[in-house]
């Protein structure tokens, strides 16, 4: 199975003041023999979030631990285009386009299930580890 590192768990997962630490680290264990993927932009999300509240040394440390831990993939033009159209027909404004990157990630068969904490994804279908 693929699993898909969505930054609302990837920041809860790194920051040990987070209130969904615990749950985070829990929900990990499902890692073992699964291929773990990040996008570019997911990736870019998460060390943003981490630096801005837990520190820079924080950030780097995720960042470090993500690129030598798991794949990286990069949001193709096609996936873009294909989030767009998902963007646009969102009915709530507290959906991101970074999410909707996923969301089309989903859809083009990359991945199997999401570890998020987001509730937008299942509104998207998207399944995700529970």
């Amino acid at each position: 199975m693929t699993i898909f590192f969505d930054a609302s768990a990837a920041v809860s997962y790194f920051d040990v003041k987070d209130v969904n630490h615990a749950q985070a680290l829990s929900l990990s264990s499902h890692f073992g023999e699964n291929k773990i993927i990040i996008s570019n932009y997911v990736f870019a999300e998460i060390v943003t979030i981490v630096s801005q509240n837990a520190g820079k040394d924080a950030a780097i440390d995720a960042g470090n631990y993500i690129r030598n831990n798991f794949s990286i993939i990069r949001i193709s033009p096609e996936a873009e285009n294909l989030a767009w159209e998902i963007f646009k027909k969102q009915t709530s404004k507290n959906v991101s386009f970074v999410d909707c990157t996923t969301f089309a990630l989903y859809q083009k068969g990359v991945f199997d299930k999401a570890f998020t904490f987001d509730k937008d994804f299942k509104i998207n279908k998207v399944p995700v580890l529970e």
